[in-house]
C-alpha cells in the first residue's frame, strides 16, 4: 500500500530547493537501501551456505553499487577463484549438507525475499531521505 506524505511550501523558490535537494539525494538513498536489502539477503544465505573448510563461505560477498539513475545494482556472489566449486555446491541438490546448510544456498534467500524487496528497499530509502532532511 502507498504511503501518502503531505508538506507545505512557501513560494517557488523553496519548492525549487526542495526539488532540487531531492534530485541529488534519491539516488544516493537508492544505492544505499538497494546495498542494505543485499546484504539482508547475503547475511541470509551465509546460515545456509555448506562449510567444509570455510572457503566457500568465506568466498561470497555483495559488490558495491554499479550502474546509474534507474539502472542500479549489486551482485550477490559467492566463489572467486573457486566459482566452478561453489557453482557445483549450489545446485546439485542429492549431495548431503549438515543442516541447515543446503544446496540453493543463495536462491532460496533471494526467492523468499523477492515478494518484499520491492517494499523494503521503498522503506529503506523513505528513512534514508527522511534522516538527511531532519
Amino acid at each position: 500500500m502507498a504511503q501518502t506524505y503531505t508538506f507545505t511550501l512557501e513560494g517557488d523558490v523553496e519548492l525549487q530547493a526542495v526539488l532540487r535537494a531531492a534530485q541529488l539525494e534519491a539516488p544516493k538513498a537508492v544505492a544505499i537501501a538497494i546495498y542494505e536489502e543485499a546484504n539482508v539477503i547475503f547475511a541470509k544465505s551465509q546460515v545456509l551456505v555448506p562449510v567444509d573448510t570455510g572457503a566457500l563461505r568465506g568466498s561470497g560477498g555483495v559488490s558495491a553499487i554499479q550502474g546509474s539513475g534507474q539502472g542500479m545494482y549489486v551482485d550477490i556472489f559467492y566463489g572467486g577463484p573457486a566459482a566452478s566449486y561453489a557453482l557445483y555446491v549450489h545446485e546439485i541438490i542429492g549431495n548431503y549438507h549438515k543442516p541447515p546448510t543446503q544446496a540453493k544456498y543463495l536462491e532460496q534467500p533471494f526467492m523468499q525475499s523477492l515478494a518484499e524487496i520491492q517494499n523494503n528497499i521503498s522503506r529503506r530509502i523513505i528513512h534514508i531521505l527522511k534522516s538527511r532532511s531532519a
